[in-house]
C-alpha cells in the first residue's frame, strides 16, 4: 500500500489527481480533483506529505478547500 500513496503523492505535487475515495459519514464514494502542486493551491501554503501517515492532506481544486483523506478510503486515483 505504501508504494502506491508515494505515487499519489509524487502526483499530487506534480498536478491534479482525481481522486475517488469513500466517505467515512455517509460510505457513499466521491471523486475529487485534488492537488499539492504549489501553483494550483493557495498561496503562502507548502504542505509535505508522509506515505507513513493515515491520511493524505490535499486541496480540492474544484472545491478550493482542503481535505484530509485518510489512505484506506481511496479507490481508484487518476492523473489528470
Amino acid at each position: 500500500m505504501s508504494s502506491r500513496i508515494t505515487q499519489i503523492i509524487q502526483s499530487l505535487e506534480k498536478g491534479e489527481v482525481e481522486i475517488t475515495f469513500k466517505s467515512l459519514k455517509s460510505g457513499r464514494d466521491i471523486t475529487e480533483k485534488c492537488t499539492l502542486n504549489e501553483n494550483l493551491t493557495p498561496k503562502g501554503f507548502s504542505i509535505k506529505q508522509s506515505s507513513e501517515a493515515e491520511s493524505i492532506l490535499c486541496y480540492l481544486t474544484e472545491k478550493k478547500r482542503w481535505e484530509d483523506i485518510r489512505k484506506e478510503t481511496i479507490v481508484s486515483h487518476n492523473d489528470t
